[in-house]
This record gives C-alpha cells, structure tokens and sequence, in this order.
C-alpha cells in the first residue's frame, strides 16, 4: 500500500487551482527554490496522516487558508490522498477508504471550513471522509498508519534525550519481545539488590531515614529504599541515552595483552586487524572503535574498555552534521522496526543536507534507499541540494514552481523524456547543472565560451543574471534535446514551467551532404579563400543537428549564424576590442586583420588589402578557433572593463528579451 496521489487546494501558498503529485511508491524527492510551496506539501501530507493521533503535532489554523493576489481568502481547504496496492489485510484495516469493491485502491479526503463563531472570532472545522463515496471514517481506523516526520530543524541532543517518548525507546520497544523484556527486568532487580550491599549506599539511605525519623517523630515513622531505577521494562525505556563511540585505543605490554587473550581463547592473529603498528614490539595498540563493531569479539572489548577511560563521550560534544545523522538514523530505526502488513508506513523529511557535507549526503541518501527497498517505507523528502539531485534517479525528483501565484508540480517520470533521453539528462545533470531545478529562469549554452560571456552581456544590456534568477547552464555540447524536452509546453505531459531559453550556433555548412560544406583544411589561416567561405556560409544549410533543436520552439531557440565569435566579429564597432584580445594570442594575425579594416592608405589611396566586415568576421573566426576559451576568458574581463565599445550580437539580446519579458 503507498500514496499514489496528493491533491491540495487552497492551503496556504496552493491556490484553489491546485497542486496534484503523482508519487512513487518508494522515493519522492520534492525540490524547488525556496517559498515554492514544499512545506505546504509535507505540512498537507501532516495533517492527513496524522488524522488518528488524539495528540496532533499540527492543526490548521485561519491563516493557513489560501489568499489570492487580489487579498481574498479562500474557505476551504481540500487534500486529497489516493492509496493504491493495498493487501487484502491493509483493504480490511482501510475498507471504509474503498469503495467496497475495487479494494486494491482507497481514498482519504479532508477538508476544513473557515467560519465564524457567535463571537465573530475565525475558527476551522474538520471533516474526514472515505472512498469515493464519502463514507465516515472512524479515527481508530488510521492507528494502521506509521508516520516519521523529521523538521527541517533537528535537535539530535533534546529529542534523542531520555523519555518515554524517545525515538531509542520506540525501538526497545518494537525489538523487545516478552521475554527479553523479563530478561531486563531480572538483570535490574539483580542490579538493585547488589547496590542496595553496597556500604556507601547504605549510609546514603541511613541519613535520609534519619532525618525522616527526626522530622515526622514517630507519628509516621516512613522509611525510604535508594535503587537504581523502578525494575520495570517501561522504566529501562525511559533511561536509555545515547552516547557517542570515541576514537579510543588501549596500550599496554605484548605479554599483558597475550595473558588476555589467552583468558578469552582468542589468537594473537585474529585481532591483527584491529592492533596498530608500533616500533616497539614489547608493545601492543588496539584500536577499540575498530573492535566494538565485531561481534564476534564483544568479551574481549568489554575488558579492554574496562581498562580504559572514556570510552564513550556524550553526543552533546558531537558536531551538528553528525548528531543530524544520529537522529535520522534513530528515527529511521524506529519506523524500520515496527513490521506490520496492515501498516502505511512514510518518511517525511524536510532538507537531510543540513550541516552534511556532499559525501556524506551522499551515503545519507543511499541509506534512505536501502531503506525504502528493505522496509517499505514511503519516502518523501524536500530539500534545496543539487548534490542530492545529481545523486537521485530522475523518475524520483518533483518540482515545484510558482508563477503569479499559482503553483505548478513536475514529476520528471511524468515528462516528455522517453528512457533514451532521461539516461542522457541523467548523465550531464551533475552538481552544477542540477543547480537549473532550484532557478527562476534557465538559459542552456554550448561551452564555457558562453557562458564566460553571458554575464557580461547582460550588463550591457542592463538585465544582470542575478537580478533575473538566471541560472547559466554549459553543458560542455550541443546535447540540448534530453533539457528541451523538460521544458517545453506539453498538454499531454508534465512540463517545467519557467521561462527558458537555448543559445547555440547553427554550424552551417558542415553537413556530410552539404555541397556548401566547409571543412577544416579550409579553415588555416594562411591559406584562407575569403571569398569562397563566404559564399558557402550565405549558401549552406544549417547543421542537422541545429535543425532539429530550432523545431522545438522557435521562441525559445536563438541560434548564432554560425558561431557566436563570428557573429561577434560581423559588428564593426566590436573589431577593435576583438583585435585587442587576439593580439594576445595571435599577434601577427591580429596585426593583418587590423590591416584590412582600413579602407584608405595614408595618401588617400583605396587600401588593396581592405575586407568587408563578413570576411573580417571570418578571419576573426577562425583566428580564435584554437583559443577560444581562453579569448571568451579575456574578452569578458575587458568587456566589463568597459575601454572599448562593444555591441551585443542581435540573436544573444532576443535570448534575453525572450527570458525576462
């Protein structure tokens, strides 16, 4: 049995449009820039499944009802859980959620009205129904739900801390059988009677008695026991505390440690593993950290800690990643241990990246993993990572987007992208381009040539990226279809709704089946024909490969005539700058270009060597062709220097245009 969709109106940023999740029945990683509205989802999710708790952790109160841009308040709130896969002993726990036929599917609704009390003061009510048919619902019918939620602030040292409510004493608990618990409470009341012998124990219970007898005289004449704790199971629970295993060794002589290990028939070859070189061979370091994991050797740790000093340390002293990793685990561990086939069993867990490094998440997700295919459990988690959704498989993350107001979802497995294209997205979507999910806007280029350049394009153009929310993807090629189809409006699939927009160069003329081809023997500067390149660059076809990205959407698709250098170059009032930057790499070249771009010699006469500004664009072009990121590099620095004059190719101000309007 898992959640198979969510359905929310009107709940706090979720408008009376809606906002519906197709999930998964194991992982659901809800992603998306911050106020997008992943709370509201993990809060909905709360309040549902939280229905048959007498001592609820949330309520929904006046303020959570959703107020439009034009500052009315919505009512209602509606959220609406579909259930799919149920067992036949999950479809008798849940019958009133079905529809008494199809069991294998249920239904929870819930919404909430806001009216007002004979005080005129805003008060919510409740109403839970079942299955399509409304039934009413019972609250002892939802005791069959286990659900874990972990806040996006965890405090490892007050919520792990001693109490009947402790996640550790959940565990107990759920592990405990009946004869372990009377185990237990055997061992305590063995303890107790031991330390009641104890002289200093027995003084300690003298003078308290002594001092009752002086102030009640002999009207009441109580007396009182010192003990441990009360020899009951519940009392064991209650106690348990969590200490941290210390990077700990035991030193002591060859000979010592032979005596022991001979006590305890254990070879001096067994525990190689765990002992420490030393030049000293009359020596022996044993690693304790190493040894308290293996099992096979917990009498031989018991004695060698025995003679040692603090062991163990509280996790108070602990820093805030790791106490973020022990309270996950301990509460993960409770929901594990509580096997039950009549049990929906959820994760909610908002931002698992807090104070973990990438490495670390990293493990930290594959954990969540394991745990969702060995336990069952349905996962849901939020955060703001891109080192977790690069980590992530693509049919897992859903994103949500906000757009005046209205909240959209995108579930990847929803997408346009067949299995072929999702393995290509999934193959470039590293840290750095998963940073596009989490972006306001998104513009895709080639190279770092582009991306190099784009920054300051837009300060000459008055619209700075970070101004906009612009995040610049390179994806160091031209494979831009698997990130197209993500993007692109689809009435048939889910698509992600913020503007976006592909900056490429159409590559021209090199087609295999081009008669207009230009190959690259054609492109030594020294050996240049100007003027037949130019002619085939104004006769060829663009690149097939350009083609087929220029049919995705016209609007969203600028493409360079040929490349963006040479698009740069055609721009006569860019020549100077470019020269410039050329010279650094190409200083003849740079000083024959510079030559051709003056039209008359000094006695006035027409200079023989002098180009139009389409074959200054080609020199241009190719000159760069074996620098060009270093060139994108320095034209960018000197761009934003602002010496020269500089004009934003035609094609790179429509990109912009297209992404901010």
């Amino acid at each position: 049995m898992y959640i198979s969709r969510i359905e929310i109106k009107n709940y706090r940023s979720i408008s009376n449009k809606g906002l519906s999740i197709n999930c998964n029945e194991g992982m659901n990683i809800i992603i998306g820039e911050n106020n997008s509205g992943k709370t509201a989802i993990i809060d909905a999710l709360r309040l549902a499944l939280f229905i048959g708790e007498y001592k609820k952790s949330i309520y929904v109160k006046p303020a959570d009802f959703h107020i439009n841009l034009l500052g009315a308040q919505s009512n209602k709130i509606n959220i609406d859980l579909y259930f799919e896969n149920l067992t036949k002993s999950e479809a008798t726990a849940f019958f009133l959620l079905t529809n008494g036929s199809d069991i294998s599917k249920a239904e929870l609704h819930i919404e909430y009205t806001l009216y007002l009390d004979k005080n005129n003061k805003q008060k919510v009510r409740e109403e839970v129904k079942g299955g399509p048919n409304h039934n009413s619902v019972p609250r002892e019918t939802f005791e069959n739900i286990n659900l874990l939620y972990l806040g996006p602030i965890r405090n490892a040292e007050i919520d792990l801390r001693p109490s009947k409510t402790s996640q550790i004493a959940n565990i107990l608990y759920s592990v405990a059988k009946l004869d372990d618990r009377k185990r237990i409470e055997d061992m305590l009341i063995s303890t107790n009677q031991d330390i009641a012998k104890d002289d200093a124990i027995q003084k300690t219970e003298s003078i308290i008695n002594k001092n009752l007898l002086n102030i009640e005289k002999e009207e009441m004449n109580e007396q009182v026991r010192v003990s441990l704790i009360n020899p009951q199971f519940d009392s064991v629970a209650t106690s348990l505390k969590i200490d941290y295993v210390s990077e700990r060794y035991f030193k002591t002589t060859t000979e010592k440690l032979s005596k022991i290990l001979a006590e305890l028939d254990i070879t001096e070859e067994e525990i190689m593993e765990f002992t420490m070189p030393v030049s000293d061979k009359s020596i022996k370091v044993v690693n304790l950290k190493k040894l308290y994991g293996n099992s096979k050797y917990v009498k031989l740790y018991d004695k060698l800690s025995s003679m040692t000093q603090n062991i163990s340390h509280d996790i108070a002293l602990n820093g805030l990643g790791y106490n973020n990793l022990l309270h996950m685990a301990t509460s993960l561990g409770d929901l594990q241990e509580n096997p039950s086939d009549e049990e929906l069993r959820i994760l909610l867990i908002e931002e698992p990246e807090a104070h973990l490094h990438p490495q670390l998440l990293e493990l930290l997700f594959d954990f969540f993993r394991k745990a969702n295919i060995k336990s069952k459990i349905q996962i849901f988690i939020t955060s703001h990572s891109p080192s977790l959704v690069a980590k992530a498989d693509l049919d897992d993350i859903h994103i949500v987007t906000s757009k005046l107001g209205r909240k959209q979802i995108t579930s990847i497995k929803d997408t346009a992208l067949d299995v072929d294209l999702k393995t290509d997205l999934k193959r470039y979507l590293d840290v750095t381009k998963s940073q596009m999910l989490f972006a306001k806007r998104v513009i895709f280029v080639e190279g770092i040539s582009e991306a190099l350049l784009l920054n300051s394009f837009a300060k000459i153009l008055g619209k700075p990226l970070d101004k906009y929310s612009v995040e610049v993807v390179s994806l160091g090629g031209v494979a831009f279809e698997p990130f197209a189809k993500l993007f692109i409006k689809d009435e048939e699939n889910s698509y992600l709704n913020i503007p976006w927009v592909i900056i490429s160069d159409d590559d021209r003329c090199t087609n295999t089946d081009d008669k207009y081809r230009i190959k690259n023997e054609d492109l030594v500067y020294e050996e240049l024909n100007v003027d037949e390149i130019l002619k085939n660059l104004n006769s060829g076809e663009i690149s097939h490969r350009a083609k087929k990205l220029a049919g995705f959407s016209n609007a969203n698709v600028k493409l360079a005539v040929k490349t963006l250098e040479y698009e740069m170059a055609k721009i006569g009032t860019n020549i100077p700058l470019l020269l410039d930057v050329l010279k650094n790499y190409h200083p003849k070249i740079a000083k024959d270009i510079y030559e051709r771009i003056n039209e008359k010699e000094k006695d006035g006469t027409i200079n023989s060597k002098y180009e139009s500004s389409d074959k200054i664009a080609i020199r241009v072009w190719t000159a760069v062709r074996d620098c060009k990121g270093a060139f994108a590099q320095e034209l960018s620095r000197k761009i934003e220097k602002g010496e020269f004059k500089f004009e934003v190719p035609e094609y790179i101000k429509e990109a912009f245009d297209q992404i901010i309007k």
